[in-house]
């Protein structure tokens, strides 16, 4: 945001926590509306005016629904699925603050970690944009949390940490948008939870890997709970359908079939009327707000790097390629350039004209 855009936020906050007159606070948030486009502002507007739901795949909304401290009951629910293990249980939140985090990754990515009882890290990630490179980064950052996992905490001796003892990490992906390979796959398999917990060599010997990453693409789940459909079962053989219902409700909360649902089931009507609340609460709606700018902010620039908006946008992109150019004639890949710019591999290489 430039300075008149952080100003417009910081007034709305600054006036909330005053408690000062509803049509400031109206003037304030007409004034941010308007630096959004057209589908930006017309999406945040429906439910600034109570038309529609904010989605479960918002930070603001995420971190509250499932948060790690005060909600840790449907986080537990919701990895204890995904997962398909029952002994997993939330102790509470930690910071993943020092992790390994591209420059645009925290616009798009949402996350909630956690630690587990059994003294695992997990993270839950909520992806709102595309991302072709999500297996390269989910590895990074799975690796980057089990060196973490590995180091001394506050109150442990050095002595006390070995590789025997170090728990391993959990990793949730939950994809609104599937990249092209997991639509691929999708051909020939209703599966749309993949669950990576073994290494396996070329001679089949296997062993469990200490990072559990999985991939949930929830527009394939969604698609197929309008359709009447699940290509997910539990180990017995029963059909996901309530893991369903919970995932198509964060994919789409304004989605009437899924709402028609999930009021049936106890907590997840819990959820909805608690998301119906958030977005009535006059600070949430101006974090709503700013987190919508955000986003369209960084897709907006993505734009002009491509040479396809205004003048200053097309600076930002000359500039950009050349920090690019520079990193790679350094001796960096294109994956890793992808990587820590939060682009695709096909821009990068786009803009070093690498084939």
């Amino acid at each position: 945001m430039d300075k008149q855009e952080k100003q417009a936020v910081l007034n709305i906050v600054e006036l909330l926590k005053k408690e000062e007159r509803a049509e400031l606070i109206k003037e304030y948030e007409n004034q941010l509306l308007g630096m959004l486009g057209e589908q930006e502002r017309d999406e945040i507007a429906e439910v600034l005016d109570g038309r529609r739901l904010p989605s479960l795949l918002s930070d603001t909304i995420a971190k509250r629904i499932f948060s790690a401290d005060s909600h840790r009951e449907r986080l537990t629910y919701l990895l204890k699925n995904v997962v398909q293990d029952d002994s997993i249980e939330v102790e509470g939140s930690y910071t993943n603050e020092g992790l390994m985090q591209s420059r645009d990754s925290k616009k798009v990515i949402f996350d909630e970690p956690a630690k587990l009882k059994d003294g695992r890290h997990s993270d839950t990630e909520f992806q709102i944009s595309l991302q072709e490179y999500i297996f390269r980064r989910a590895e990074l950052y799975a690796s980057d949390m089990l060196l973490f996992s590995y180091s001394v905490e506050e109150g442990q001796k050095k002595s006390e940490v070995s590789y025997l003892n170090t728990a391993g990490v959990l990793l949730v992906v939950l994809m609104k948008n599937s990249p092209k390979d997991f639509k691929a796959f999708n051909k020939t398999s209703e599966r749309y939870i993949h669950r990576f917990t073994n290494r396996t060599a070329d001679s089949g010997l296997s062993f469990p890997s200490m990072m559990t990453i999985i991939f949930v693409q929830l527009d394939e789940c969604l698609k197929q709970f309008k359709e009447g459909r699940n290509g997910e079962q539990d180990s017995s053989g029963n059909r996901l359908d309530e893991l369903q219902v919970l995932l198509s409700l964060v994919a789409d909360i304004n989605d009437e079939k899924v709402l028609e649902s999930a009021k049936d089931i106890n907590f997840m009507k819990d959820i909805i009327a608690e998301v119906k609340k958030l977005s009535e609460n006059k600070e949430v709606r101006a974090m709503l707000l700013a987190e919508k700018y955000a986003q369209a902010d960084m897709n907006a620039v993505r734009s002009y790097e491509r040479n396809e908006g205004r003048n200053e946008g097309i600076h930002e992109g000359l500039a950009l390629a050349a920090r690019i150019i520079a990193e790679s004639k350094s001796g960096m890949s294109d994956e890793q350039i992808a990587f820590q710019y939060g682009y695709s591999i096909d821009e990068i290489k786009a803009v070093l004209g690498h084939e």
